[in-house]
C-alpha cells in the first residue's frame, strides 16, 4: 500500500512555556443584531482580496464554493485536528462520524497571495497565521486590524481553516492551517490555544509541509485547483464545516450591500457556487437575493440603491461645492447661493442630484484638498432613507448621517488622501460625516427646505 495514501499529516499543538495565553475568539464582536455575522465574513474576505490586488487593469476575482464529500482523501489532513479537539474537550461536527466533510472554499485571483518572508515571525505571512492584532497594513488598505482570520475561524464549526497561497512576488506556494483548541496541561507543560498544520516547530515559527506530494494531495482533496491556468497567484482558504448561516444567497446579498461600487466599476467580480456577480449581473442578482439584504432601506428598494451608486460613479459634471475650512461656519454662505437653492428645488421635485464636495484635510502636519462624490434625492414615501458611505468601493456601515430626514444619500470616497485617512486609527475616531438637515423654519418632514451640512464626529 502507498504510504502517502494512509499517512496523517501533522498538526503541531505546541507548548506555551511561560508565555501568557488568551483563550477565545472574541466572537461577540460579530454578534450584533444590526450587523449579522455572515456580512462580517463576506466583508473581511473581500476586503482582504481587494487590498491584495495585483494588476489594477484587471478585476479581483473572489470565488466562494461550498463543497460536501466523503472523508476519503481528506482524512489524512483532518484526522489529527479532530483528535486534538477531542482531547481538548471540544465538539466534533456529527458529519465527521457519519463519514462526511463539508467545507467552504474562498479563493481570490489577480491578487498577490500571502506574501512575506517565510522565515520571519513579523512578516505578512506569519503575521496572518500567528500574530493576532498585529498587522503590517498602514491604513492605505480597507483592513488592518487583523480580525480577518478570526472571522474565518468563527465561520468554521471545527474552528479550523486551511490556507493555500501562490505568491506573486516569488512564485512559491505555501500551505498552513490553524485550529482553535483549549489549553491543556501536559505534565509540566501547557498546550497552547492553537494548533497548526505544519511539519514541526522551528524557533518562533513553523517548518511547513512542503513536499510536492503534500501540495498535490491537499490541493486535490480540498479543491485548491484555481492557480494552474491564467491566474498564477492568490490565496485560498478552506473553511471546515461552515456554519449553516453561511449560504450562497447570503454571500451574494452581503457583497451587493457592501461592495456595490467596486462591483459596478469593474474592480471586483464574484463567483458564488458558479454564479457570477459582476457589473453586468448585479441588478438581476440583487433583486433575486433582496430578501437576504441586511439594511432595511436597501432591501426595500435595492434598484434605487444601485441607481444612486451608479449615478455617483458615472456623473461627468457633478455640482461642485467647496467647504474652505470644513467647519460649520462654511454652511451659512452656502444657504444664500443660487446653486444651492436650485438643488433644493430639484430634490423637492423628487429629482436626484450628484455633488462633488471639496474641503481641506489636515493630516501629519500637512493640509491637502480632498473630495468625495455624493448622490442624493428624496426618499420615496413610506420608506426609510438609504444612507451609505463607501471607502474605495467598500461600505462603512457604521457611518451614518446625523439627521438624514427624508433624503437618500450615497457617498463615495475613492483612492487618495481621504481614503487613507479614513483607514487610519485617527480617521476611525474622527470620521467625516455628511448629512442634510432642515434649513430655516418649517415642518421637519418638509422636503423643500434642505441645506448641506458637514460635521466631524
Amino acid at each position: 500500500m502507498n504510504l502517502l495514501a494512509t499517512k496523517s499529516w501533522s498538526w503541531i499543538w505546541p507548548n506555551v512555556g511561560a508565555t501568557p495565553i488568551n483563550q477565545g475568539l472574541d466572537s461577540e464582536m460579530f454578534d450584533r443584531s444590526d450587523f449579522p455575522y455572515y456580512e462580517t465574513f463576506v466583508r473581511e474576505a473581500i476586503q482582504n482580496s481587494l487590498d491584495a490586488r495585483l494588476n489594477p487593469a484587471n478585476p479581483v476575482c473572489v470565488n466562494f464554493t461550498f463543497h460536501s464529500d466523503g472523508i476519503g482523501p481528506r482524512r489524512a489532513f483532518l484526522e489529527q485536528v479532530i483528535e486534538h479537539r477531542k482531547r481538548a474537550g471540544l465538539d466534533i461536527p456529527p458529519e465527521w462520524d457519519n463519514g462526511n466533510v463539508r467545507w467552504l472554499l474562498v479563493e481570490d485571483f489577480n491578487s498577490r497571495g500571502l506574501s512575506g518572508n517565510l522565515t520571519s515571525r513579523t512578516s505578512d505571512f506569519w503575521n496572518y497565521w500567528l500574530n493576532f492584532g498585529l498587522s503590517n497594513k498602514n491604513g492605505e488598505g480597507r483592513g488592518g486590524r487583523g480580525i480577518g482570520r478570526v472571522t474565518f475561524l468563527i465561520a468554521s464549526r471545527l474552528q479550523s481553516v486551511i490556507g493555500y497561497t501562490r505568491r506573486a512576488d516569488d512564485g512559491a506556494s505555501a500551505i498552513c492551517g490553524m485550529a482553535v483548541l483549549r489549553p491543556q496541561e501536559d505534565g509540566h507543560d501547557l498546550k497552547s490555544t492553537h494548533a497548526y498544520l505544519a511539519e514541526n516547530e522551528n524557533g518562533n515559527i513553523y517548518t511547513l509541509h512542503n513536499s510536492p506530494e503534500f501540495h498535490s494531495r491537499i490541493r486535490s482533496a480540498l479543491a485548491f485547483t484555481g492557480y494552474d491556468g491564467e491566474h498564477q497567484s492568490g490565496l485560498g482558504l478552506a473553511i471546515l464545516y461552515p456554519h449553516a448561516e453561511l449560504t450562497a444567497n447570503g454571500i451574494l446579498a452581503a457583497a451587493v450591500e457592501n461592495f456595490a461600487p467596486a462591483i459596478m466599476n469593474g474592480t471586483l467580480v464574484l463567483r458564488v457556487n458558479g454564479r457570477v456577480l459582476d457589473a453586468s449581473s448585479i441588478e438581476e442578482i440583487a433583486l433575486d437575493v433582496a430578501e437576504h439584504l441586511n439594511d432595511e432601506a436597501v432591501r426595500a428598494d435595492v434598484a434605487r440603491y444601485l441607481g444612486l451608486v451608479r449615478s455617483a460613479q458615472n456623473e461627468a459634471t457633478p455640482h461642485k461645492i467647496n467647504l474652505p475650512n470644513a467647519l460649520k461656519g462654511d454652511l451659512e454662505p452656502l444657504r444664500k447661493m443660487a446653486a444651492i437653492k436650485t438643488l433644493q428645488k430639484q430634490i423637492a421635485n423628487e429629482q436626484d442630484v450628484v455633488l462633488e464636495i471639496g474641503f481641506p484635510l489636515a493630516r501629519n502636519g500637512a493640509t491637502k484638498e480632498v473630495t468625495l462624490k455624493v448622490s442624493m434625492g428624496s426618499t420615496p414615501s413610506g420608506q426609510r432613507p438609504i444612507d451609505r458611505l463607501f471607502r474605495e468601493g467598500m461600505s462603512l456601515p457604521d457611518v451614518r448621517a446625523k439627521s438624514p430626514g427624508e433624503l437618500d444619500l450615497v457617498m463615495l470616497v475613492e483612492e487618495g488622501e481621504l481614503a487613507t485617512y479614513l483607514g487610519s486609527d485617527a480617521g476611525r475616531c474622527r470620521i467625516l460625516r455628511l448629512g442634510w438637515v432642515r434649513g430655516g423654519s418649517g415642518n421637519l418632514n418638509s422636503r423643500d427646505r434642505w441645506i448641506f451640512r458637514a460635521t466631524a464626529a
